[in-house]
């Protein structure tokens, strides 16, 4: 519910405080990679985290909103690079690369740039998102403000869905060696859930035109939604951690809060520029 309140809270005070908020996920989100998922230098494991945190932070509050890349034409393949970065991002600090002895230039070099890749780029497109008002062509008529506040909301319908059915009703696991808590039937009613937001919910809350843009989003947030959060899952698997931080006590670190949202980050920006 706290959660619920700051959100709404930054949605009420507007683009100022979306910015604000949006670094600081980052920042906490690059703190929990280098701290907790990656084995990183151990002589000096808090000066990465910290440096890697500063990235985070500064990069998504400072970075010119528009175009993603000054210099270069903002056109639809920069913008689909950026977005599509989320994926490889992933799969470097997940590798071989990351968790074997290598070359320390070499390794640096790699997670530097798939922490920026994994965390930073998702919410530097959404943020561009959240501080356009013109968004309204590419979302069904929805500006950019309430953006942000439509997107945690699927997420909340994800989540609460599927814990709700998922406690009284499931019973096969979703992923037995990455997520055992997660269940089939709870994941399936979060998407249904999120299906029923997206094309009967949103237009009467938003008046947005559900055939045109969140309708659509909504149906493939369960699914984008649920592989954001077994990516974190993997991630901790291998690192060999049950949450990514501790700092809110039962619901584990920022990434365990806000890793669906780095992939419906990429899923609405993709809608929004493809």
């Amino acid at each position: 519910m706290v959660i619920a309140l700051v959100i709404v809270g930054v949605w009420w005070a507007g683009a100022p405080a979306i910015r604000l908020f949006l670094a600081l996920v980052a920042g906490g989100c690059c703190w929990e990679i280098y701290l907790r998922l990656q084995p990183g230098n151990p002589l000096y494991p808090r000066r990465a985290a910290v440096a890697s945190a500063l990235l985070g932070l500064l990069g998504v509050a400072l970075w010119p909103s528009g175009p993603m890349l000054p210099g270069l034409i903002a056109d639809t393949t920069v913008r689909l690079g950026v977005a599509l970065a989320f994926v490889p991002g992933w799969w470097l600090l997940r590798s071989g690369y990351m968790h074997h002895r290598q070359d320390p230039v070499f390794q640096s070099v790699l997670r530097w740039v798939s922490v920026v890749a994994y965390a930073v780029a998702p919410l530097l497109v959404f943020r561009n998102l959240c501080l356009d008002d013109n968004a309204r062509s590419g979302l069904g008529g929805l500006s950019g403000q309430n953006t942000f506040l439509a997107t945690f909301g699927l997420l909340w319908i994800l989540d609460s869905g599927a814990l709700l059915v998922g406690k009284r009703w499931g019973h096969r696991p979703l992923h037995s060696r990455i997520s055992p808590s997660k269940t089939l039937e709870g994941s399936l009613a979060g998407w249904l859930f999120c299906g029923l937001a997206g094309w009967f919910l949103y237009p009467a809350l938003f008046g947005v035109r559900a055939q045109d843009g969140w309708g659509w989003i909504a149906l493939a947030a369960g699914p984008v939604g649920i592989a954001g959060d077994l990516m974190e899952s993997a991630l901790k698997r291998k690192a060999g951690v049950k949450d990514s931080g501790h700092w809110l006590p039962g619901h584990g670190g920022w990434l365990d809060r806000f890793d669906s949202l780095l992939a419906l980050a990429v899923l609405v920006g993709l809608w929004k520029w493809v």
